[in-house]
């Protein structure tokens, strides 16, 4: 029997199939689930549990023939008890949960995102190039220096197929063009006079600088962002840990992503967000 999504009350267990350096500080993993569940879709999530360790949020690369693929990045002891994890191990899935990207037809799609943001970006990229509509598909990533670039090669090498157009940037220059991805961003909104929808994912700060990017071309018909990156504890919507002020929305069932008109409505974005004891702190 396939499910629609794994049960709630506890992780089953899937056994880790491969691992990868996706690049510094980061691996990729592929994780076999047990129990026959339905795709994924772009932007969803899961919580992932490393037994004895810890439970958080996790953004899906990719879901096919059961085999669940994610990327971890160090960023505590919880994501670190998971880059030490090998071939054969197991571990705790919970999900698939949230509402996903919804990318309307007949229009650009810029797909902007940095670091573990680019995750969940990867399964929207995918979905995207299956759909029959043939539309320009832009990925704008930046990071640090190359070797903080997640899935570069896969991107580069749709790239080099023309089946979308690789906008890269790192700080340091030391691969694609010098800076943030946010300056190509508007360089192509400047020329392109086809309506567009902006995609995002990663640290708030920068989403907050998409976001007011976006708001001044009209041609920007919507903007849909994950804030996948914020603090939740169950995932499903029972504990309220990550609602945001003042609409009370809850991250984990009424987002992660959120579109234009919804983003205007949260005075928190980009400015605060609470952390695991519920207080609120300064983004």
């Amino acid at each position: 029997m396939t499910k629609q999504t794994l049960p709630n009350t506890k992780p089953i267990m899937g056994r880790i199939i491969k691992k990868w350096e996706e690049c510094e500080d980061t691996f990729g993993f592929l994780i076999d689930i047990p129990v026959k569940v339905k795709g994924a879709k772009p932007g969803q999530f899961i919580m992932l549990w490393i037994p004895g360790v810890d439970e958080y949020p996790i953004g899906i690369a990719d879901f096919e023939n059961n085999v669940l693929e994610i990327g971890v990045s160090k960023m505590g002891v919880g994501t670190e008890a998971m880059i030490n994890k090998n071939i054969g191990d197991l571990v705790g899935i919970r999900g698939f949960y949230g509402k996903p990207f919804q990318p309307p037809n007949k229009v650009n799609h810029l797909i902007i995102g940095g670091g573990f943001g680019m995750t969940p970006l990867k399964l929207l990229t995918t979905y995207l190039l299956l759909r029959e509509e043939k539309e320009e598909i832009h990925i704008f990533e930046g990071a640090r220096s190359k070797n903080r670039l997640m899935y570069l090669d896969w991107f580069q090498n749709l790239h080099d197929q023309k089946k979308l157009v690789f906008h890269v940037s790192t700080d340091d220059g030391s691969y694609g063009y010098k800076g943030f991805p946010t300056v190509d961003l508007e360089d192509f909104l400047q020329k392109s006079e086809t309506p567009s929808v902006i995609y995002a994912a990663g640290p708030e700060r920068m989403m907050k600088v998409i976001f007011d990017i976006g708001k001044k071309y009209q041609k920007v018909i919507d903007m849909q962002m994950s804030f996948a990156d914020r603090y939740m504890r169950c995932g499903f919507g029972l504990c309220s840990y990550c609602a945001v002020d003042p609409t009370g929305w809850r991250i984990c069932v009424d987002g992660p992503i959120f579109n234009a008109k919804q983003i205007e409505q949260i005075e928190d974005f980009g400015n605060y967000r609470r952390i695991e004891t519920g207080e609120k702190q300064r983004i």
